[in-house]
């Protein structure tokens, strides 16, 4: 990659990333039952899924 990347380039995925596991933590904390469980474990899994998934390309290439 090469070439000036802007702030908003750079720092989407990290805050996307970053907002998501915030709202799974609160799911957790508002609701044990109904929607909320499910919602929190999506949402807390999305963000490990991914540095999973990162941690695996970096180590093939």
């Amino acid at each position: 990659m090469t070439g000036n990347r802007s702030l908003g380039l750079i720092w989407r995925w990290p805050v996307l990333l970053a907002a998501l596991s915030v709202f799974g933590l609160l799911a957790a904390l508002i609701g044990q039952t109904g929607i909320w469980l499910p919602l929190s474990w999506i949402a807390l899994t999305i963000p490990l899924a991914v540095a999973t998934i990162c941690i695996l390309r970096s180590r093939t290439s």
